[in-house]
């Protein structure tokens, strides 16, 4: 690899005649290699007319290099080549940091248009960023919460015709008491081969509530796990017993084991066969308890804002990022559910502990028209996570903030990197301004947005939840595994929130209970601690060759019906 580094170097430093003065170690230390070695690449390339090496004669003197042919060519093909062999990081070593979008994306491109020797059934999707970490117990973000959904698999999932929730890992479950004993599937393993046995679900548990994941909190109704046989455990709950079932549905509760390396080892459908900065690969499980995805692999791709001009190489595109040029394909959309919104951090300053002055604020957040860079068509004001409107009523008066107290320090408004946050957080920014009351804008990665120590410094955050098919696990998880709400609630208002949701599983009808947890998002809005503001139209693109695809709540697809006609 340091021969081709070199070659790539020279291409980055010289023009063709054009001298160099350099040392041997310089060059060395460039490779991260011995001196020895760097004078060894040196001779080849002599040796094989690529530069004219002519040594420093006298002390002090440098030897001089001069690139006798460009090198461009040759470096572009061995960076091809190592792709083809799925040597990604290696590859990107030989490119520029600016060209590495550009490279993947043209990569992909000629899977569109070349004929490959790979047999494999593999969807390629380019994606606009790096895909995060895909550790069970730490998933948050949607895009790395619908890959965890394939790498690892839960004791029990939700039937998607009928709502209802089956065995996956497990066979067989019952409730004694407020314990639930559980039976496992014979010959389970995991992606390593190792057998899943009831150890394997006890440390996956014990992981969990000893993680700093924010899902931790969401399973503190687990007291534990006994282990009565390889196949058979009684976990034993603390409160809420009767939630225990549809909580093993959560993205967290997939089983996963950690390897002496440190790595996740999961028992999904796909398994992670590579993850790095550019390229995420889950390879179909062939010993997966479950039924095989027709898909051979699925691969994300990092090519950054290539990403946007990639409707003509790609099977999927999401049509607001090239309107009007999307006739070739098929359109699947609906609304989400969930919603934006922005949550007020009562623990940040007095001023800010003040309800009247949350209060105020919401409302003049909530009074704020959709920034100019979003289209309208695509999203509907937000009266709560379940409720919308397509054409709101206006504020009856305008909310004007000058009446208000100076805060004791300028607002921090913080959200992270997505379009439409970024969009209402810096107008949100400018509006406080012009009213009198100073702001900052501040705009996070999601891992950094997501850590508590962060959040905690921030008086209002803008952010979203999307809400699946279980209105239930979705209301616990954003009340209970929601890093940014935490963080803007006081002690008192958390105890206030616990009971309240202890209150909700005392009703025995499902839809009382999720009347009980609206209800309790009507308290969070009258405290001026959230504010709901707009749902997303959810909009995919895909080529008639896809076959099985339909849009997911998460605005994916799913992979484990895909195939290719």
């Amino acid at each position: 690899m340091r021969y081709w580094r070199l070659l790539a170097l020279l291409r980055d430093e010289l023009d063709v005649g054009q001298a160099w003065v350099v040392s041997l170690d310089t060059v060395a230390a460039k490779l991260a290699c011995t001196r020895r070695n760097a004078q060894m690449l040196i001779k080849r390339l002599v040796s094989e007319g690529w530069i004219h090496w002519l040594p420093g004669v006298g002390r002090g003197n440098l030897p001089t290099l001069m690139l006798l042919k460009p090198t461009d060519a040759v470096v572009m093909q061995q960076a091809v080549a190592l792709l083809e062999r799925n040597q990604v990081e290696q590859a990107l070593t030989l490119m520029p940091a600016h060209a590495r979008e550009g490279f993947l994306a043209d990569y992909l491109a000629g899977f569109r248009s070349a004929k490959r020797v790979d047999t494999r059934d593999v969807l390629r999707i380019p994606f606009y960023r790096g895909i995060h970490d895909l550790d069970v117990v730490q998933l948050s973000r949607r895009t790395e919460v619908h890959l965890g959904s394939y790498l690892y698999a839960g004791l029990l999932s939700k039937n998607e015709q009928t709502g209802d929730i089956q065995g996956n890992l497990a066979i067989h479950w019952e409730q004694q008491g407020n314990d639930w004993l559980f039976t496992l599937r014979k010959g389970l393993m995991f992606h390593d081969g190792t057998p899943l046995t009831s150890q394997s679900v006890r440390e996956h548990f014990e992981r969990l509530s000893t993680s700093d994941s924010c899902n931790r909190q969401l399973f503190d109704c687990i007291a534990g796990v006994e282990v009565l046989t390889p196949l058979r455990f009684r976990m034993i709950a603390k409160m809420t017993p009767g939630f225990i079932p549809t909580l093993l549905t959560q993205k967290a509760a997939g089983i996963a084991k950690q390897a002496g390396d440190g790595r996740i080892i999961g028992s999904g459908a796909f398994l992670l066969d590579e993850q790095t900065e550019w390229l995420t690969r889950l390879v179909a499980f062939d010993h997966y308890h479950g039924c095989r995805p027709w898909l051979d692999a699925v691969e994300i791709w990092n090519i950054g804002d290539q990403a946007m001009d990639f409707d003509m190489n790609s099977d999927v595109v999401h049509p607001w990022l090239v309107p009007g040029r999307t006739q070739q394909f098929s359109r699947l959309e609906n609304w989400e559910k969930g919603c934006e919104y922005a949550l007020l951090n009562e623990n940040r300053t007095r001023w800010m502990a003040v309800a009247e002055h949350r209060r105020r604020l919401a409302a003049f957040i909530r009074q704020l028209p959709l920034p100019d860079c979003l289209q309208p068509d695509n999203y509907r004001y937000a009266e709560g996570m379940l409720q919308a409107e397509l054409h709101p009523a206006g504020l009856s008066e305008i909310v004007d903030l000058k009446s208000l107290p100076q805060p004791e320090r300028p607002l921090n408004v913080v959200t992270y990197q997505l379009t439409e946050h970024i969009a209402l957080a810096e107008q949100l920014t400018h509006a406080l301004n012009s009213a009198g009351i100073p702001a900052s804008c501040c705009i996070e990665t999601f891992p950094d947005f997501n850590r508590m120590a962060r959040l905690s410094q921030a008086d209002i955050m803008i952010s979203g939840e999307v809400f699946g098919e279980d209105p239930e696990l979705d209301w616990m998880e954003w009340l209970k595994a929601n890093t940014a709400l935490s963080a803007c609630l006081s002690a008192d208002t958390q105890s206030q929130l616990m009971r309240k949701i202890e209150t909700v599983f005392s009703h025995s009808c499902r839809e009382e209970r999720v009347a009980q947890f609206e209800a309790i998002e009507c308290w969070l809005v009258a405290l001026g601690i959230y504010q709901p503001l707009w749902q997303n139209r959810q909009q995919l693109n895909v080529r008639s060759h896809l076959n099985g695809v339909s849009l997911l709540a998460n605005g994916w697809i799913d992979f484990s019906r895909v195939v290719f006609s």
